[in-house]
């Protein structure tokens, strides 16, 4: 893959997740009080409901605004590939049984998936993750190996 289309394929990684991520995170802002209802009806103690509730939204948004910013956007990479990496093994364990029981979903467009469809649409947004991860390796290389060659 040539480097022109190496960095549409970034650019566009970039963007999915920077959606994905402000969306989320304004969502939560936007309907607080369902964003509370629906951890507290996860298996979560209630020490990390007040965590996560008070916590995730303002993540969820750096990392959106980490995401578009060039120098920052690494940062972003590794806080998507962790949070995604997070949710999609919470969805699993959860489908698993584990919890002995399977707590209704997250709040906004995605709460309208099933756990199934949910789990599915977390692995496809870590693959982008990753991928967005090694493009930026492989971009940061190409770059270090044009400047060896310029001195």
């Amino acid at each position: 893959m040539g480097d022109g289309v190496r960095n549409i394929v970034l650019e566009i990684c970039v963007l999915l997740l920077a959606a994905l991520f402000f969306y989320t995170g304004i969502s939560k802002l936007i309907d607080a009080e369902q964003t509370y209802y629906s951890l507290k009806n996860q298996v979560f103690a209630d020490w990390m409901v007040n965590l996560i509730y008070y916590s995730l939204p303002p993540m969820e948004l750096i990392t959106a605004v980490f995401l578009v910013i060039p120098p920052l956007r690494g940062l972003g990479i590794k806080l998507s590939i962790l949070f995604m990496t997070a949710f999609t093994l919470y969805i699993g364990i959860v489908m698993t049984g584990f919890f002995g029981r399977i707590p209704c979903s997250c709040g906004g467009v995605i709460s309208k998936l099933s756990w199934g469809a949910h789990l599915l649409f977390n692995i496809v947004f870590l693959i982008i993750s990753i991928s967005a991860f090694f493009l930026v390796k492989k971009k940061r290389k190409t770059q270090n190996s044009h400047l060896l060659k310029i001195k």
